[in-house]
């Protein structure tokens, strides 16, 4: 088949709209693969910030409404977004989300306190069962529907996103994390799918609050006149090998996890306690802190710099001035650095990497940008440290048999929460 010859420009046009909901790489990864199939998409961009996708479509061969009917179908909200519009604000805030989270943990914790309270001892209602063992443990009566409502009221959001990755041939977070709950209720471990719906909820929604927080700080900036919505977003180099890495890691850590549901009870004739550290496998096959290290750090230090007047368009400059040996005016022209005048157009600022709208760049302005640029760097390689390391320590333990699976759950919830508020830290600048 020939390639299709190039549509001419002024035959298409441009749609944005907002996804309140698109907190995390994984359901960016989800809109993409629901447009993207879509033969009249043109060009996909998304804003992870504002929560927004920008696309640039041949009306000829789909529409908006089409689009927004293909994000539906993925189990999030979408809503028009006038592209005119230049304003910075700050997404609507996930309530319902944080009701889901609250009800969730009290319906899990009266779970536990039913279950304990019928237990030969706290602990063993308090830690759990990592070994085969121990697998027949049986539940007091009144706690599994307490576990199962947990579990209803913590995935149930989560079910259309993963049912829609699947439909797109994807293995994301929402299925990982739906599969390991269904797969723990399935051999009687219902206090472990109630902990893996509540606990990866608590970490779904330290992801919003984090994008929160970097929108609200945003939006004071703009309301300064610092720096516009329109400004184009470059991602550092460092969060593109994330996402390359993320594509191979999951796929290959759940293929590791069937190995290991598979393989050893053929030897052994262990199957639940070989199932049981497979959905081990399963939740550290989900990236999630190591998704959001990289965008929470560049917007955290991006927001702080705007606040002095230096605006940076994205990780990628951010990275390349971290890069800069010496902190001089020689020195940052590599970096495509501007001084915003009056005479300057909208096309001339856009094309600048960073742009200073406090005055000229002196000495104390250029070391404040490496300074910052370089604090971030530092910052994102802490994160994937962290991330790295908790993930390879469990399935290390999960192959031991010593980490049950509501622990690693907590620890992958701990890891998202360690980057979070390691990135947001830059939202203060250091002198």
């Amino acid at each position: 088949m020939s390639p299709s010859p190039p549509r001419p420009a002024s035959s298409l046009r441009d749609v944005r709209l907002r996804v309140p909901a698109m907190d995390c790489a994984d359901e960016v990864a989800l809109v993409r693969s629901a447009v993207e199939t879509d033969e009249g998409v043109v060009a996909v961009a998304f804003d992870l910030v504002h929560a927004r996708v920008d696309l640039t479509i041949d009306p000829a061969l789909t529409s908006e409404t089409k689009l927004r009917e293909a994000i539906a179908k993925t189990g999030l909200t979408v809503e028009a977004m006038p592209v005119a519009d230049a304003t910075v604000t700050p997404a609507p805030r996930a309530r319902a989300r944080m009701t889901d989270v609250l009800l969730g943990g009290g319906l899990f914790f009266a779970g536990w306190i039913v279950d304990g309270a019928a237990a030969d001892s706290w602990s063993e209602a308090l830690f759990g069962h990592a070994d085969a063992s121990a697998l027949a443990h049986a539940h007091a009566p009144g706690a599994v529907p307490l576990y199962a409502a947990a579990v209803v009221v913590g995935l149930w959001r989560m079910w259309p996103r993963a049912l829609a990755a699947l439909r797109l041939l994807r293995l994301d977070m929402h299925v990982l994390v739906c599969v390991s709950a269904a797969g723990a209720a399935a051999i009687g471990q219902w206090a472990e799918a109630a902990a893996v719906a509540f606990l990866f909820a608590v970490a779904h929604r330290l992801e919003a609050w984090s994008l929160e927080r970097a929108r609200d700080a945003l939006a004071t900036v703009a309301r300064r006149g610092v720096v516009s919505a329109e400004s184009s977003q470059q991602s550092a180099p460092v969060e593109r090998w994330i996402e390359r890495f993320a594509t191979i890691y999951t796929p290959a850590v759940t293929l590791a996890a069937i190995v290991v549901a598979v393989v050893p009870p053929l030897l052994d004739g262990q199957w639940a306690g070989w199932f049981y550290r497979a959905l081990v496998f399963l939740v550290m096959a989900c990236p999630c802190a190591l998704v959001i290290s990289t965008p929470v750090t560049v917007v955290a230090a991006v927001t702080a710099l705007a606040t002095r007047g230096v605006v940076v368009k994205g990780g990628a400059p951010l990275e390349r001035a971290a890069a800069t040996t010496h902190h001089t005016r020689d020195a940052f022209d590599a970096v495509g650095v501007r001084i915003a005048s009056d005479d300057d157009d909208a096309d001339t600022l856009d094309a600048a990497d960073v742009v200073i709208v406090a005055g000229a760049p002196d000495a104390e302005t250029l070391g404040l940008l490496g300074r910052q640029a370089a604090h971030a760097v530092a910052v994102i390689r802490q994160n994937v440290g962290i991330s790295l390391v908790t993930k390879l320590a469990f399935l290390v333990s999960a192959l031991l048999g010593s980490a049950p699976l509501w622990l690693a759950v907590v620890a992958d919830t701990g890891a998202t929460v360690a980057v979070t508020l390691n990135g947001l830290r830059l939202l203060r600048l250091r002198r």
